[in-house]
């Protein structure tokens, strides 16, 4: 990933806010390099995260995978029909939309990079090195280091070695990241 960003999407209602959604969802909107990661391989990554046919909800808590053209559109429609099957529903059981993506607003500062929250010393130095909100949000090292020191991803201290001597990092904080995310 190069990028991830909570947000907002889907909806209408302009300058949407956490305490004022309006008919927008809570979403996730990633940057990637179809050169190393195939929205493919995206897509079926998001299936394997949930059931498909009791994946309901509305609104706010609405899942959905949002899409930015009708290539996606017809990709995203295939793997979700794949899902259904692999879960032996009816695609039209299927519980989770597919929709055009509209616009994304970005969420409050406070929604952003939420792993880094529990490793104050690296969110207050990207912070220094990030000073705006959205500076934050689209940092690729702000973004793969939530990643590592979060619980959802593959934790591989040999591919975080190799990255983390371009992540501006001073060397005691460095070392201290590492130590996080090779404990078992």
């Amino acid at each position: 990933m190069l990028r991830t960003r909570a947000g907002y999407a889907g909806g209408t209602t302009e300058s949407p806010t956490y305490r004022n959604i309006g008919d927008h969802t809570e979403a996730v909107s990633i940057d990637f390099d179809p050169t190393v990661v195939r929205y493919e391989d995206l897509l079926e990554r998001f299936w394997e995260a949930h059931r498909c046919g009791s994946a309901g909800g509305q609104g706010q808590y609405m899942v959905a995978v949002f899409y930015h053209n009708e290539g996606q559109r017809k990709v995203a429609e295939k793997s979700r029909a794949k899902a259904a099957k692999k879960e032996g529903i009816a695609e039209a059981e299927v519980a989770t939309k597919v929709l055009p993506l509209g616009s994304f607003t970005y969420a409050e500062a406070y929604h952003q990079k939420h792993y880094l929250t529990r490793h104050s010393d690296v969110r207050e130095f990207l912070e220094e090195t990030y000073p705006t909100a959205k500076e934050l949000a689209d940092s690729t090292v702000a973004t793969r280091l939530n990643a590592f020191l979060g619980w959802g991803f593959e934790r591989d201290g040999a591919v975080l070695e190799k990255e983390i001597g371009g992540y501006g990092l001073p060397e005691g904080l460095k070392k201290d990241v590492l130590a996080r995310v090779r404990k078992p």
